[in-house]
């Protein structure tokens, strides 16, 4: 059976960090995926054919993974998805936009806006959901939600499935050591002769883990009550990944 791994890189969720020990284990034959409109609109038959076309291929990585994954007789993908507290995640987003020099409507509005009118514009009706149940949504969906969709209580029940009950190797940001090398060790039992390593990249803090988030907790202080309110299901599925961590490691 051929096996592919599929990272989810979720956006400001140290998926640079875990691509970089994918390209160095397995070189050219990783794909750091950037055709965004073709994996959005051809899902899992485009992934399929994408795969099939390139039968070299070991690792691939999308920030817009297709959900479900393709099914096939011919290979088998195995998800990796990194999720992260969703407080501190909206600073980390916010501070990334900030320095952005692209011009996506995300840095145009970091670079004018303070932290807290920040917020309060991207959990606007016309802003798309990046710091808004984003990792339940990008987990748990089957299409691309539209900007004025919620995140429902279905879509987060199948992200937990898929990360808890599932076959998916999850890790945590905060925990990104343990977490690495507990997928690193379970990668082996399908790539023996690879050595999976790391180097930290796009790190920008030498905070500790507490002191980053008692310090995201203050900067939000204005808006926290409505941050909370809207990451309701990243905070459940954040602490169900946290529980099932602790089980595997």
């Amino acid at each position: 059976m051929r096996y592919i791994i599929t990272h989810g890189h979720i956006f400001k969720n140290a998926g640079t960090t875990f691509d970089y020990a994918l390209e160095k284990a397995f070189g050219k034959d990783f794909c750091d995926h950037r055709d965004d409109k073709e994996m959005r609109q051809g899902g899992a038959e485009y992934l399929k054919q994408f795969i099939m076309d390139n039968p070299n291929l070991k690792a691939i990585s999308s920030h817009h993974l297709c959900n479900p994954l393709p099914e096939s007789d011919e290979f088998t993908c195995i998800p990796v998805y990194f999720v992260r507290n969703p407080i501190d995640r909206v600073v980390s987003v916010y501070n990334f936009e900030c320095k952005q020099k692209r011009g996506s409507k995300g840095a145009e509005m970091a670079s004018k806006l303070s932290l807290e009118d920040y917020v309060r514009w991207r959990m606007s009706p016309e802003a798309p959901k990046v710091i808004s149940d984003y990792q339940t949504a990008y987990i748990g969906r089957t299409r691309k939600l539209h900007t004025h969709e919620a995140v429902t209580t279905g879509i987060f029940q199948r992200a937990i499935d898929i990360l808890i009950n599932e076959r998916a190797l999850i890790g945590t940001v905060e925990r990104f050591d343990e977490s690495f090398n507990y997928i690193s060790q379970k990668l082996s039992e399908f790539f023996p002769k690879v050595d999976f390593a790391y180097e930290r990249k796009n790190v920008t803090s030498q905070l500790s883990i507490d002191e980053k988030f008692r310090q995201a907790v203050d900067q939000l202080l204005p808006v926290l009550a409505q941050v909370v309110d809207r990451n309701a299901y990243d905070l459940a599925l954040y602490r169900a990944v946290n529980e099932k961590l602790d089980s595997l490691v």
